[in-house]
């Protein structure tokens, strides 16, 4: 049950044994008190209320929702953690090693038994009936409301049956812990517990953290920290030790508890909310009249009844508009229209509505595309542009549950050899990753006529990576160009990527190659690793008649035997001819 010390923390304490210990003072914070922490309450708005606006304000819930779907849409997957471990330092290799580098010893690969059990659990059902997912976009809607998100690791204590104590556990499922009743504890400098201790067994029995009772009065057990409670769990507190519960915080996380994004957007959501409102009270009967029809009279006797029966006919007609006479000394009357309220273009209600929405959008980084608003995509509000905005709104979620809530739960499950990561958000061009990988392979040939061993490696699956190694007791690695066998431009074949052309036979490329050789001895040839210039131009020459006189020079190696036969054979055909 006790937690085994790392390499590093065996060094320090058997470093640090023979001496006496002092730190620097840990900063402590005046406002908290130890014992059950409560979340901050931005303007006194509660947690309660914050659930009951995003589920109520359609922009906002659409913008959850959406980037919700968009960090688990394609599912998750398990991947090696390494390639290879020593088993002394254990120092991690992504390439196959068989002797560690730094410490000499035996590398392992990676356990399988070890993600067996863990991959049978995720992807079964909780008892609330919920898979693996179920629970992760329910963490996720936790974070987008309240920064604050809690995995209860459920735990199945198995006990010694001489002693009766925990021997071992498991993880037995995994369940989603409610913000509005979960509380952390800690002390006043934000530690994790220093409240309450419980017994792991029976946790109906409750310890003060600094009463002199440390053991369980029924079993005997040493009695643990709790860390997180449960305020409403079936009338009393429920208590977690450390390990059963996960805490995470996406936009804001502090020592304790994160900061509400709708706490921060509480303005923006109700005003969409009343703006709602307004236009279901506008087009529904209990609304005001557009205006009124004031006309000056001498019988005001008449407004008595002029009312009842204005009520009256706003009940059968809400469109009706009231005339209202009004009494005059003089006796000379007027009519006047009281306008009661503006219309929606007066008001600007698109326009502001759109830029609440916007405000909204921006804070998450939900981009138009995704809401399904594509009215305004040209210029740089083009389509493109705002999947990539969204796509890395969906990255930092992502990295939110790989690096913080993924590790954490396998450090639960004793799994160190592998690792649960979420795909991407979009699937990679097949076009781009061929032209990726044929890149790689290209580079790999260079590093091979350096002198170079390139080696593939097998961390991914997709991507081709090579590691580049000297050779143990071979030539040292040679410049570009002063390779043997090397054509012109350094490389075989005369072909400037390490390969020969597309239409030269393999026996051609040798020959060039071994001419390029051939001209390293010739000061007037073509050297290795020169760039080729091409056969030169036709050159005249005024000599005496009757002299053999070669019509066409190249630049290049000297002539062979065979060649200079041939030469002169046509030579003294043409001189014959003259």
């Amino acid at each position: 049950m006790t937690e085994e010390k790392g390499r590093v923390s065996r060094f320090l304490s058997s470093l640090a044994s023979p001496f006496r210990r002092r730190s620097t003072p840990v900063p402590q914070m005046p406002l908290w008190t130890t014992g059950i922490q409560e979340p901050v309450l931005v303007q006194g708005i509660t947690i309660p209320a914050l659930y009951a606006v995003s589920n109520e304000n359609l922009i906002l819930r659409t913008v959850l929702t959406t980037l919700q779907q968009e960090i688990f849409r394609r599912g998750y997957y398990w991947e090696k953690a390494f390639h290879k471990k020593c088993t002394e330092c254990e120092k991690e290799y992504q390439h196959d090693m068989e002797v560690c580098e730094e410490c000499g010893g035996e590398t392992e690969s990676p356990d399988p038994d070890q993600v067996m059990y863990p991959r049978w659990l995720v992807e079964q059902r909780n008892s609330m009936d919920q898979k693996f997912m179920d629970i992760l976009r329910e963490i996720e809607y936790d974070l987008n409301i309240t920064d604050d998100a809690f995995l209860v690791v459920i735990k199945e204590y198995y006990l010694d049956e001489e002693s009766g104590k925990p021997a071992f556990y498991r993880v037995k499922e995994l369940m989603r812990g409610d913000p509005i009743f979960m509380r952390i504890i800690a002390d006043k400098r934000g530690v994790r517990g220093g409240r309450y201790r419980v017994c792991p067994l029976h946790r109906d029995i409750v310890r003060g953290f600094h009463e002199d009772e440390k053991v369980c009065p029924t079993c005997e057990h040493k009695l643990e920290d709790v860390h997180y409670v449960n305020t409403g769990g079936s009338g009393k507190t429920q208590y977690f030790l450390e390990g059963e519960v996960v805490h995470i915080s996406k936009y804001y996380p502090s020592k304790l508890y994160g900061r509400s994004p709708v706490a921060t957007l509480w303005r923006q959501a109700m005003s969409l909310t009343a703006m709602d409102n307004y236009i279901y009270t506008a087009y529904s009967k209990r609304r005001a009249p557009r205006g009124m029809i004031s006309i000056t009279t001498d019988n005001l006797e008449s407004m008595k009844s002029f009312w009842k029966g204005v009520d009256e006919k706003l009940e059968r007609d809400p469109h009706y508009i009231p005339k209202i006479g009004i009494e005059s000394q003089t006796g000379r009357g007027g009519v006047n229209w009281v306008k009661f309220m503006d219309t929606l273009e007066e008001m600007q209600y698109i326009a502001v509505r759109d830029e609440m929405r916007q405000r909204i959008a921006s804070f998450y980084g939900v981009s138009n595309v995704f809401m399904m608003d594509t009215g305004k995509s040209g210029g740089l509000n083009n389509e493109g542009l705002q999947v990539l905005v969204t796509n890395r709104a969906v990255e930092f979620g992502h990295k939110v549950y790989t690096e913080t809530l993924f590790p954490r739960l396998m450090e639960q499950m004793e799994v160190t050899d592998w690792k649960l990561t979420l795909y991407p958000s979009e699937e990679e061009d097949e076009v781009t990753r061929l032209r990726r990988d044929e890149m790689e392979v290209n580079i790999a040939q260079r590093m091979a006529m350096l002198g170079y061993q390139a080696e593939l490696l097998e961390e991914g699956t997709r991507d081709i990576r090579f590691l580049y190694k000297k050779p143990e007791g071979g030539m040292a690695p040679q410049q570009p160009g002063m390779g043997m066998g090397m054509g012109m431009g350094g490389m075989p074949g005369g072909m400037p990527g390490g390969m020969p052309g597309r239409n030269i036979p393999p026996q051609l490329a040798g020959a060039m190659g071994g001419q390029a050789m051939a001209g390293m001895a010739n000061p007037g040839g073509e050297g290795m690793g020169m760039r080729n210039r091409g056969p030169a131009a036709p050159q005249r020459r005024g000599g005496m008649s009757g002299s053999p006189v070669s019509s066409v020079q190249q630049r290049g190696p000297q002539p062979g035997l065979a060649e200079q036969n041939m030469s002169q054979m046509l030579n003294a055909r043409q001189y014959r001819g003259a």
